[in-house]
C-alpha cells in the first residue's frame, strides 16, 4: 500500500472513528514526533550498587541463572 492511500484510508478512519480511537491515534502520533534522544544518566548511587553487584558476581558471592533456571525457581514457590 502506497503512502497515498494509507493516509485515504486514514483520513476515513479519523472521520468515522469514535473518541477512544481519536485519543490512541493522538497518542501513537504524538509519541511518533516526539524527540526520542532521550538518555538516562545513572546517579552515582546507581554506578555504585553497580560496582558492588559485579564485584560480588566476580568473587563468587552471588551468582546468575539461565532463564530456565530461574523459571523453575521461581514456579517452585
Amino acid at each position: 500500500m502506497q503512502a497515498t492511500s494509507i493516509r485515504q484510508k486514514l483520513h476515513q478512519y479519523i472521520d468515522n472513528s469514535d473518541e477512544k480511537l481519536l485519543k490512541l491515534m493522538f497518542a501513537l502520533a504524538k509519541e511518533y514526533n516526539e524527540d526520542d534522544d532521550f538518555e538516562y544518566e545513572f546517579t552515582a548511587e546507581d554506578i555504585k550498587v553497580f560496582d558492588e553487584r559485579r564485584e560480588k558476581r566476580l568473587s563468587g558471592e552471588s551468582s546468575t541463572y539461565s532463564w530456565e533456571q530461574a523459571k523453575n525457581i521461581i514456579t517452585r514457590k
